[in-house]
């Protein structure tokens, strides 16, 4: 039997179940996610054989996913096939012009599908054998604990020590980083700002962590702001120009880094993977939760089209929210009628 490991990506409980189904009978093993922020976490985690991937999907679409997982050392090299109702040939082109290797179009036949997945497959374990026999040098990660020890070195040679009193800035959202911070004592909070003026908190870091390293890398301005969270807050702040450095003269640093941020993904799930967007459900809850203080409590008369333009997105996504809220308690449905019934708890969502 194969042992092939396959990730399955697609929202449609049936057609994802159909898959499975037809996976396991031919002896594969299977993996499934019923959306693209969870398929690209189990992408970095499992690293699959081979991914099939839905392409309309609320969140994160199937292009958003290869875009991440093409951007990923770890998977990068992944065979990627999309699965799609849609057959225009402008949506074909795009796929392939992202890098996928293949399409099946829904609704697919067995020998069809098995075909495509067995021809990429071959073709995926070809190249790989060709560039071992021609030495080519395959993504590992040589020696990341000692590109950890020796990042930390560099933060306490060549860093600037500092202490930060509870509450202090540290660094602020749209600024350009000179620096990257490692957290030697205390802990630091992340937070943003969101749309309607709120902040909310994405991330609590403690000692050893670090901050501030993606902006740097793509000289890009911090997408949060950082406050010191605890009583004399100690940090260490690298320079950005030694860190370039250091990641050109030392390939274990590089993969220390890597690892650091592949496992954050996976970690942290939707907030880091999505990190520079607020997700729906948490952009819901506080539109309703302002709404709640708007209405004084009482139910709120909306639509959900009209919901899903204060919230920025499509209203099946919203109304998926929503559908989740109101299985945990947080709300109850009349018709266009919203009844909040645990307002403290909807802004839980939000820290």
């Amino acid at each position: 039997m194969d042992k092939t490991t396959i990730l399955i990506v697609e929202d449609n409980e049936e057609v994802r179940e159909n898959l499975e189904e037809i996976l396991a009978l031919y002896g594969y093993t299977v993996l499934a996610e019923p959306n693209g922020l969870a398929g690209v976490k189990a992408a970095i985690q499992h690293l699959p054989d081979l991914i099939l991937c839905d392409v309309m999907m609320p969140e994160l679409d199937g292009y958003g996913v290869l875009n991440m997982l093409s951007e990923n050392e770890r998977t990068a090299g992944i065979p990627f096939v999309f699965i799609t109702a849609r057959t225009e040939i402008e949506d074909i082109r795009r796929g392939m012009n992202l890098g996928a290797d293949d399409y099946i179009t829904k609704p697919f036949y067995k020998d069809e599908l098995l075909n495509v997945i067995r021809t990429r497959l071959k073709k995926a374990r070809a190249r790989s054998g060709s560039a071992r026999a021609e030495g080519v040098a395959t993504t590992h990660l040589s020696d990341p604990e000692g590109g950890n020890l020796r990042l930390e070195k560099a933060f306490i040679v060549k860093g600037r020590r500092q202490t930060i009193d509870q509450g202090h800035l540290i660094v602020r959202e749209g600024e350009y980083p000179h620096f990257i911070y490692r957290v030697e004592a205390g802990s630091v909070h992340l937070s943003r700002a969101h749309e309607y003026g709120r902040d909310y908190i994405i991330a609590e870091l403690g000692a050893g962590e670090i901050f501030g390293v993606p902006s740097a890398l793509e000289r890009s301005p911090f997408h949060y702001t950082a406050k010191a969270a605890a009583k004399a807050t100690v940090l260490q702040a690298l320079a950005t120009d030694q860190l370039l450095k250091l990641l050109n003269t030392d390939r274990t640093v590089t993969e220390a880094l890597m690892r650091l941020m592949a496992g954050r993904v996976v970690s942290h799930g939707e907030r880091l993977v999505n990190q520079a967007y607020d997700s729906v459900r948490r952009r819901t809850a506080l539109v309703l939760c302002d709404l709640h203080e708007k209405y004084a409590g009482a139910a709120i008369e909306l639509s959900r089209e009209e919901l899903a333009q204060m919230v920025g997105s499509t209203k099946e996504s919203v109304i998926r929210s929503l559908s989740d809220f109101k299985r945990d308690g947080l709300l109850s449905t009349e018709g266009k009628r919203l009844v909040i019934q645990d307002v403290d708890s909807l802004r839980g969502l939000l820290v």
